[in-house]
């Protein structure tokens, strides 16, 4: 059975889920459902940001095989680029934005990883909502308001 809510299972064998997080596209490679781990790939567009929020149930990992991004932790700032891994365990506070003028491409995995789904429809969601207007930041804001622990 798949982690994946009902609204967002794709009724396609074998196709990918695509889920929108604020304007970047995440392509759901993997839900959870047969190993404790999902695993993504993302589109994030020049501009985009992801708020800082912590995963308390899931250890995550970014690879960037393209583009450039900026990793945001309460310590500071860390670019990365091509080629680059951040490992994230959980409960490390962090959040991340495109700088670049170019579109970034990352791989995502998270584990056990069906813990986030709740996160990421909520993000979805809130996009959807925002979209074309200037509501963001208050769908951001509701978005954090549900995480386990925000910074």
């Amino acid at each position: 059975m798949s982690h994946i809510p009902a609204k967002h299972q794709s009724e396609a064998i074998g196709a990918k889920e695509i889920l929108d997080i604020f304007g970047s596209t995440l392509s759901v490679l993997s839900d959870g459902s047969t190993i404790p781990m999902v695993f993504g790939e993302e589109r994030v567009p020049a501009g985009f940001g992801v708020p800082m929020h912590v995963h308390e149930d899931d250890d995550e990992l970014f690879y960037l095989p393209d583009g450039q991004l900026v990793v945001v932790r309460p310590k500071g700032e860390t670019k990365i680029g091509r080629g680059d891994c951040v490992k994230l365990p959980r409960g490390v506070p962090h959040g991340l934005r495109n700088a670049a003028d170019a579109p970034a491409r990352m791989l995502v995995a998270l584990a056990p990883g069906p813990a986030v789904w709740p996160l990421m429809t909520l993000w979805e969601s809130a996009a959807s909502t925002a979209r074309g207007s200037s509501k963001i930041s208050s769908c951001r804001d509701k978005a954090r308001a549900t995480l386990h622990s925000t910074v």
